[in-house]
């Protein structure tokens, strides 16, 4: 099931933004429509307001983009971090000048962001504004991946091409002498890039990349995973799914920390002679690495570009592009669920490059460019919220028969909510505060989590579309606080509902 609408309702100086709608409700947009945007990697972070803000690049010679959303007026800004056109950057090739960007925030709240320059390319902003320096003016590299230790100084993992037959993975980072690379693996094919690298509580470096064989070993295709201690000291090992004989060519992975700072990765894995992909996931528990398919696709596109992120209980939920589509998927009690966002690709053998951050309510962002054609694409921006642990059961709602639909815009400082009921029925339309529970029973007429603020509609209705407002106060006329709630609409042996988070 996709859904693709996310209504925005002003009330009182108060933003409403409804997201879920029974399993999931995503809302999409485009953030930048200029040909070749997003082409080639997108990275997205959260401030500490929780405003998304994404790096990008405009392919073909505009440079490195970055956008933010402005809540004011619910638009875009976009700043062009460098124009890669420009002569004074003396670019290697304008094509790619701010490809593959990863985006990460200081404790200050300012963007960092690490990028392909042909060289390595490091773009910092502060009060004064953008800067930029190229941290290794080297071979050609792919891949970035870059986070921030303690000291919000950064480390950058990516893949150095050196020949057809050999290639680096290195780690450069920033101290108070300056900055420094070290080369940490020696990779006899170009499986090595995409780099993903993360920095632990205690200042410690995690990496993963991929892999085809070990020369001279005959080992089989996998992924590697290496740690740095406060020493400088490398321990690398090989991350292999024994069980999985298919495989041919494991890569393009993704790591994230939970609190214990274990281990979790995504990774894309292709096997058999037509070499069909499949999403991956591992993490080490006690000392053993657990592996699980995720998703298996019709081509090798299958898990390509995918994103890890962990919420705040340790899920991981892993944004990628499964063939032509968006696909979102989350885990929740050992259970896996699978969503189709969006038609990405109408090229074959294109793949989406895509960003995923989880904020701290559970709500996902992703970034994300949607190929219509060789050398054309647009970035475009989900958000969703997955009500894990609910199946989409088509058996037991039927949303033809019954829909909850908040109105888009002012209207009077009140929220319209309109529904529609196809046989009469008994109606009870309420709001909800879910006190921070996540998880929300809404199936099989089970009442939800949280403590009921206001009932808006209980009578029986005729077949028929209804319209009914809310005007932001509970049962006892006292405006609600911010936080996160639903309208819950049951009909008759039906019911779903609409998320609301409310920002003051």
């Amino acid at each position: 099931m996709q859904k693709d609408l996310m209504n925005k309702v002003i009330l009182f100086g108060v933003l409403f933004i409804p997201l879920c709608t029974f399993a999931t409700d995503w809302y999409i947009m485009d953030v930048d429509t200029t040909p070749n945007s997003g082409v080639y990697g997108t990275s997205i972070a959260l401030d500490s307001l929780g405003i998304p803000h994404i790096a990008y690049c405009r392919y073909l010679g505009s440079g490195l983009m970055y956008v933010s959303w402005n809540p004011d007026d619910s638009t875009w800004i976009t700043e062009s971090v460098y124009d890669s056109a420009d002569i004074k950057w003396k670019i290697k090739d304008t094509r790619i000048g701010g490809t593959q960007p990863s985006l990460v925030f200081d404790s200050n709240g300012y963007p960092h962001i690490s990028f392909r320059w042909g060289d390595l390319g490091y773009a910092w902003k502060d009060s004064l504004g953008w800067h930029t320096t190229r941290p290794y003016p080297g071979p050609w590299i792919y891949g970035t991946s870059l986070d921030l230790d303690t000291n919000d100084l950064p480390h950058i993992g990516y893949f150095v091409y050196i020949n057809d037959n050999t290639g680096w993975v290195l780690h450069t980072f920033l101290d108070e002498s300056g900055w420094h690379n070290e080369i940490l693996d020696t990779i006899s094919d170009f499986s090595g890039h995409p780099v993903s690298i993360v920095v632990d509580r205690n200042n410690q470096i995690h990496i993963v990349y991929g892999h085809l064989h070990e020369e001279g070993t005959g080992s089989r295709a996998g992924i590697k995973y290496g740690i740095r201690d406060n020493s400088g000291n490398w321990n690398i090992e090989r991350v292999v799914d024994t069980t999985d004989t298919s495989c041919v060519l494991e890569g393009i992975p993704t790591i994230q920390l939970d609190s214990m700072d274990c281990p979790h990765i995504s990774y894309r894995s292709a096997s058999g002679s037509h070499c069909i992909g499949r999403l991956k996931y591992v993490t080490k528990k006690d000392d053993i690495w657990q592996f699980e398919i995720i998703d298996i696709g019709e081509d090798s596109r299958m898990g390509g570009r995918n994103f890890l992120a962990l919420d705040q209980s340790g899920n991981p939920h892993i944004s990628y592009g499964g063939g032509a589509w968006l696909k979102y998927a989350w885990k929740l009690d050992n259970e896996w669920y699978i969503e189709k966002l969006d038609s990405i690709c109408v090229v074959a053998n294109q793949a989406s490059y895509t960003g995923l951050v989880i904020d701290e309510d559970g709500y996902a962002h992703i970034s994300y460019n949607r190929e219509f054609a060789i050398n054309y694409s647009n970035l475009k921006y989900a958000t969703g919220y997955p009500e894990m642990g609910i199946e989409i059961r088509t058996d037991e709602f039927d949303e033809e028969l019954l829909r909850v639909c908040p109105t888009v815009g002012i209207i009077q400082g009140e929220v319209q909510i309109e529904y529609f009921v196809k046989k009469e029925s008994k109606i009870n339309l309420s709001i909800y505060n879910i006190a921070g529970q996540k998880v929300l029973e809404l199936l099989n007429m089970k009442k939800p989590a949280g403590r009921l603020v206001k009932t808006i509609v209980d009578d029986r209705k005729p077949a028929g579309y209804y319209r009914v407002t809310w005007d932001g106060k509970d049962n006892k006329g006292g405006p609600v606080s911010s936080g996160v709630y639903f309208a819950r609409l049951v009909a008759g042996d039906n019911s779903t509902s609409r998320k609301l988070v409310i920002v003051k």
